[in-house]
């Protein structure tokens, strides 16, 4: 009986030593919206959302001193440590799951009354109550509300 008990144990930590980081580095892309903010994080923390309208952005050019960006902006990504969140121009939705993404509230790692977040790998994304989205990824960050985006 002691054997038996001994060998389940050993095996139970076995596995959970396995199991553990698996499950904190999924391989493949967590999706959700926020409002009508459809995005995914990628397991090398590429943070993107497509947005439902072009909106104004404006991007940081010496620290915390932004520019208005040229154009509508109608997708944002964070993909480079050396480069802040910027927009991007791929055809179609790459950020959007074929029949849209779940809500955040559906796959947040942590919730409150007034937010909801979620985590993966090193990115974290927060939706605020008022709708707004905030993501931070490889040293940088944006926020997008329904009246544009701001890159940090």
């Amino acid at each position: 009986m002691k054997r038996a008990i001994g060998l389940f144990t050993a095996t139970a930590a076995a596995f959970l030593a396995f199991a553990t980081p698996a499950q904190a580095t999924s391989p493949t892309p967590v999706y959700f919206r926020v409002g009508n903010f459809n995005c995914s994080i990628a397991p090398d923390d590429v943070v993107g959302c497509d947005l439902p309208q072009p909106l104004p952005m404006d991007f940081p050019i010496l620290g915390e001193f932004g520019l208005p960006w040229l154009g509508p902006v109608q997708h944002v990504v964070i993909d480079r440590p050396w480069l802040p969140a910027h927009p991007i121009y791929p055809p179609g939705t790459p950020f959007t799951l074929p029949g849209g993404n779940p809500d955040i509230s559906e796959v947040a790692t942590s919730q409150s009354m007034y937010q909801k977040a979620i985590t993966h790998g090193g990115t974290t994304c927060l939706a605020g109550f008022m709708g707004d989205l905030t993501c931070t990824a490889k040293g940088h960050s944006f926020v997008v509300t329904v009246y544009g985006i701001h890159a940090h």
